[in-house]
């Protein structure tokens, strides 16, 4: 038995396990290896391209390559197909477009889509990489994710007038998210679109994705962002179910204060 294989399976699957990036010291002591070892394993790691080392941080994370194989295996489980219905239920309660996406570094990556019947509609390419800060699905797992905002390098960049960029109103913003259960985009990625959110977690409550409606803005604005905050909680918490989460009793959701 190649015990490097073994040893290199070893650090993906503590990445893996990993709610944040890791250092090569960290890493050694829990696998019980010298921190040469585990240099050397990192390094041909990334060079392979399944762990992303953090330019500044100098710590290591999976990369999407890993997500891609995982896409794979769970076509092959038909949990897609499983996860999907959820999604079309979602845009025909809510009567607008839906997204599933997941955390890469300080990125979302949308995964899967259910488009809106109406005629004025907000579309999406699955795959496509947007910052986390300014949309619903990227704020709402970095409200939920511990040491979330570690993942941004202050002050952040700018898209629209309505962008947050600097760390201690985004700090606010997170705290709101986290005590209503959902993140609202107003307009913080395209001006004009917005979006509510909610995470998706797995069987040992991590939040490994995030579901939200968006759209015009005109049709979230005021009531609607805590009408729809409504359904994508309920519809997170039902994919969060499939995925093995013990989902707590129903919780309520606060309709006034920032609605963020």
């Amino acid at each position: 038995m190649d015990t490097t294989v073994l040893k290199a399976l070893a650090v993906l699957e503590s990445l893996a396990r990993s709610r944040e990036e890791r250092g090569v010291t960290e890493l050694a002591a829990a696998l019980g290896l010298t921190k040469a070892n585990c240099h050397r394993l990192l390094r041909t790691l990334t060079s392979a391209g399944y762990v992303v080392q953090d330019d500044e941080t100098k710590r290591y994370r999976l990369s999407l390559r890993m997500w891609e194989m995982g896409v794979g295996a769970l076509d092959r489980l038909e949990l897609t197909e499983t996860m999907h219905p959820h999604l079309r239920a979602l845009a025909d309660a809510a009567d607008e477009s839906v997204q599933l996406a997941v955390m890469d570094g300080a990125s979302i990556v949308y995964v899967d889509k259910a488009d809106s019947r109406h005629a004025l509609r907000a579309t999406t390419q699955v795959g496509s990489r947007v910052p986390a800060y300014c949309v619903s699905t990227g704020k709402a797992l970095l409200a939920f994710t511990d040491h979330g905002l570690d993942r941004l390098a202050f002050p952040l960049r700018a898209f629209t007038p309505a962008t947050i960029t600097a760390r201690t109103r985004m700090e606010r913003e997170l705290e709101a998210i986290r005590r209503m259960g959902y993140a609202v985009n107003r307009g913080e990625w395209r001006e004009g679109i917005w979006g509510v959110a909610a995470p998706i977690r797995d069987a040992t409550a991590l939040p490994v994705a995030a579901v939200s409606v968006w759209g015009p803005e005109l049709r979230f604005r005021g009531a609607a962002a805590a009408r729809l905050g409504k359904h994508v909680v309920a519809a997170a918490d039902a994919i969060s179910g499939r995925l093995g989460y013990r989902v707590p009793a129903p919780r309520s959701l606060k309709a006034k204060g920032r609605g963020t």
